[in-house]
């Protein structure tokens, strides 16, 4: 063993006791202890950042925020704690932050003033939500560790010395690019000193401080070599990319990008598989740290295909499995891909941890997936390398700037639209087209033409206003950090936000499809088939949120059928909803050129849409959560998992290829022992595998547990304080969440196998 390989091997045992450091490392945002000897105090570099954009005004966007970024890096101090293998603590205090929110708040004010209105309409009414999404993309992890950002920034020195001068937005982002990745590369180097000066001190951390620094001088300024330097590069991205602005939302292929430091570290000795489990944890503590378990944090996943369709699971797949499961808590969350060619061993492995518990895990369905996005125009190798992003939606890993929630749509509005002809009941406003009084539409074909017309109306607005804030995208959010990583964006010398990337989608989510449904079924049945009650008797009871109507909810609850039954009649109308919706959404191409992408998910907005939403024709009261994922509303799917799955695998998921998910809940005796396990498999893989009339389910998340266990966490939370629950695309702690979210998991019925 060489010396250089010894001093490795010591490195990495140094941090082989995450038991004895988890405590600390929990803690480790909070109250951080920056030194004042490091650097400048956020309030002094705020006012040096403003001086700074004085000076340099008449320069492009990108500029000035480069130059802040590099200020900052440079003169914020830092702080470094020998427990922790991976140093990212830097006192910005939010300058670059709140940078973003003046350009946006300016551009709000000005240009973007009747786009922004309308968005401001969507939140207030329960009719959606839209943004300018700047994150939910991965960064080129695989061309990050090859390259290093110094082989980045020469790269953008010489396409720079090339670019004509005509060319001005060009050599300012190939400049931009140059600055932040050598102020990052600075900004390591700064720790390395630190970590060098505390050590010199000697002390029980002193070889800890030794090795960081060694890192830190290693990575990322050059491509790492070892699990540690790997991991540490990793993290260090992540931090600085979304300290630029744009969140992180995937940590990339785990298994696959760390499979070749990890097996050259165990070849060499340098590492035994038990200390690449601990540097793992202490990986994942730093996304936990951030969260605490009560917030949607890091995502990273596993499994799913190489680029040629072979099977991408190995050795370090399994080991992350097990250090997952020794971690245990809510944050990060993983995805695992499956596809027919996967062993059974994998899904096995996989449903054994969340069978104890372990509901962070969404499985996510290649078979699917992979067509649905050759359907949108990738390449089928660049469709297997698919990353969930965020929560279920899938990009090119290192290629895609995907932008998954742009929009929200809740397809249930347009019903309550129709029934007032295009006002929102709730507070007056004319928000949607006049279709008319509900009650001169002869027919239900008719209701069907109307609520088509106030949905198109929603999307049509939405997409108008999403493409006037993509019009100011690099001059809110110049992202030259990120889009360094991006092969085409330094090939076209293009920032991400100009389409700089090779695909450039808009995501579009579309929530409260049972709500849709039901409420459609409901009022073909009541008022048209079978005369329960005219449509004026039904507005009324809307408006009066069934207050004295009960009879009339009894039976609009009882009587119509429920989509997640198997019901022929209902399964028909959320077909007919979601093909309406996924056309509509493919219609459209974005201001980067690219495509609009239909989503089928709820992740919070069940919450957050229907509390701004008037009581619909299904029985559900005003205010009150919409239904999760394209699963039935709360306790309303009451023929068990098999009837659900019968009715959601009717749907068409090649149409969603920016996600979809099933939520499942079962009882914990269902799936006990190895027959119960046997019987999960066997459910993973029917609702994986082609139906009869669709391709199988986009994706599954599972709540093994039952009403009774949580009812008693609400009532003594004490006692149930580890107890975690799949909310949305994240898991929690039950105990904090809100008592509305405790409510809603609690009225979900717990399905049979």
């Amino acid at each position: 063993m060489t010396t250089a390989t010894q001093a490795q091997r010591m490195s990495t045992a140094l941090w082989n006791r995450f038991a004895d450091d988890r405590a600390r490392l929990y803690d480790q945002y909070q109250d951080v202890p920056y030194d004042d000897d490091t650097g400048l105090a956020p309030e002094v570099l705020s006012g040096e950042i403003e001086r700074l954009l004085a000076e340099h005004h008449a320069e492009p966007r990108v500029s000035q925020k480069a130059l802040a970024m590099e200020h900052i890096l440079l003169h914020a101090r830092i702080s470094v704690d020998p427990a922790d293998p991976f140093p990212d603590k830097f006192d910005h205090g939010g300058v670059l932050a709140a940078l973003r929110r003046r350009w946006h708040a300016e551009a709000r004010a000005g240009s973007l003033a009747e786009a922004a209105s309308w968005f401001d309409t969507l939140a207030a009414t329960g009719s959606g939500r839209g943004s300018l999404d700047t994150g939910h993309i991965s960064p080129g992890w695989q061309r990050l560790f090859a390259m290093g950002l110094e082989g980045l920034a020469e790269e953008a020195r010489r396409r720079r010395a090339t670019c004509a001068p005509a060319k001005g937005e060009r050599l300012a982002f190939y400049q931009a690019v140059e600055i932040v990745c050598q102020a990052a590369i600075a900004l390591a180097r700064r720790f390395a000193e630190h970590c060098q000066s505390l050590a010199q001190g000697g002390g029980p951390d002193a070889d800890r401080l030794r090795a960081l620094a060694c890192v830190c001088l290693r990575v990322p300024a050059r491509p790492p070599r070892t699990l540690h330097e790997a991991l540490a590069f990793h993290w260090l991205m992540h931090e600085l990319i979304e300290f630029e602005g744009e969140a992180v939302r995937s940590l990339g292929h785990f298994d696959q990008l760390f499979l070749p430091y990890y097996r050259a570290d165990v070849a060499s000795g340098r590492l035994t598989p038990q200390e690449a489990r601990e540097l793992f944890k202490y990986y994942w503590i730093k996304s936990y740290a951030r969260t605490r378990g009560v917030d949607n944090g890091a995502h990273f996943c596993l499994g799913g295909q190489l680029p040629d369709g072979t099977d991408a699971t190995s050795e370090l797949t399994y080991l992350i499995l097990d250090a997952y499961q020794e971690f245990n808590a809510p944050d990060p969350k993983l995805s695992v891909r499956l596809h027919v060619g996967c062993s059974d061993q994998l899904v096995r492995r996989v449903l054994e941890l969340i069978r104890e518990g372990h509901n962070a895990i969404v499985l996510i369905n290649d078979d699917v997936v992979v067509p649905a996005l050759v359907k949108r125009g990738k390449t089928v190798e660049d469709a297997r390398t698919y990353l969930p992003i965020g929560c279920y939606e899938p990009a090119v890993d290192g290629k895609e700037a995907a932008c998954t929630t742009n929009l929200v749509i809740n397809l249930a509005k347009p019903v309550e639209l129709v029934l007032h002809d295009g006002l929102d009941p709730l507070r007056g406003r004319q928000i949607g087209p006049h279709t008319g009084d509900p009650q001169s539409l002869a027919d239900f074909d008719a209701f069907w033409e109307a609520y088509k017309v106030q949905l198109d109306h929603l999307i049509e607005r939405s997409a108008a206003a999403v493409a006037e804030h993509e019009r100011h995208w690099t001059r809110i959010n110049p992202s030259a950090l990120i889009a360094s990583t991006i092969e085409d964006c330094l090939a076209n010398g293009r920032d991400i936000g100009a389409g700089g990337a090779h695909y450039n989608a808009v995501g579009c989510v579309g929530t409260g499809l049972a709500n849709a449904a039901d409420s459609l079924l409901a009022i073909k049945m009541a008022v048209y088939d079978e005369h329960r009650c005219t449509m004026g008797e039904l507005v009324e009871a809307l408006d009066e949120n069934y207050v004295h109507h009960e009879p009339l909810r009894r039976y609009l609850l009882q009587r119509v059928p429920k989509w997640g039954n198997g019901n022929v009649e209902a399964d028909a109308m959320a077909r007919a909803v979601a093909e309406h919706y996924c056309a509509k959404i493919h219609s459209f191409r974005n201001e980067r050129h690219g495509p609009y992408q239909a989503a089928l998910y709820s992740f919070t907005f069940q919450w957050a849409l229907g509390r701004d939403t008037g009581a619909l024709p299904d029985g559900r009261l005003a205010r009150t959560p919409l239904a999760p994922g394209v699963g039935a509303m709360a306790g309303r799917d009451k023929g068990g998992v098999t009837a659900l799955l019968e009715s959601v695998t009717k749907l068409d998921f090649c149409q969603t290829p920016n996600g979809s998910v099933l939520d499942i809940r079962l009882h914990p005796h269902s799936v006990k022992g190895d027959e119960g396990l046997d019987a999960l498999v066997g459910l993973v893989r029917t609702a994986f595998g082609p139906a009869k009339s669709g391709p199988g389910l986009f994706a599954m998340q599972f709540n093994i547990l039952d009403s009774k266990t949580l009812a008693a966490a609400q009532r003594d939370p004490e006692a149930y304080a580890a107890l975690q629950v799949r909310v949305a695309g994240y898991s929690a702690y039950f105990v904090r969440l809100d008592k509305e979210m405790q409510d809603h998991l609690i009225a979900q019925l717990t399905h049979t196998m």
